[in-house]
């Protein structure tokens, strides 16, 4: 028996008891209030706004974020690049001070944790 048919075989045993079995998916898709060619941050985790806090978005590079509150109080919201050909780096200080954390195109982060607090400025293209 080859491994791809025991594989598949142990997957119709574990559907047979009961048991839930999710297939891997294509990457999902950009939230829908996340347009071509921005990055988008968000008050709450996995792309969610919050009353008062609606996503911002910003393009091109940004020597200086801290005037909007998604992304000055990151930690605890989400990000996503849906930049137009670019990756970005996005900088827990102004002027692209350090930390710096790369970011894929097409990608995002559901929740952002306590090593970026703050996003207080972006670059695109950097690697």
């Amino acid at each position: 028996m080859t491994l791809k048919r025991m594989a598949v075989t142990a997957l119709l045993g574990v559907a047979a008891l009961g048991g839930a079995v999710v297939a891997p998916t294509a990457a999902s898709a950009a939230p829908s209030d996340c347009p071509s060619t921005y990055l988008c941050a968000y008050w709450l985790p996995s792309y969610t706004n919050a009353s008062g806090h609606g996503v911002q978005k910003v393009r091109e590079d940004n020597p200086d974020l801290t005037m909007y509150a998604n992304f000055y109080n990151a930690q605890g919201g989400s990000l996503y690049n849906n930049g137009g050909s670019c990756n970005v780096t996005v900088y827990g200080a102004k002027n692209y001070g350090a930390p710096a954390y790369n970011l894929n195109r097409g990608t995002g982060w559901t929740t952002i944790g306590s090593n970026l607090p703050h996003i207080e400025s972006n670059k695109w293209c950097t690697y």
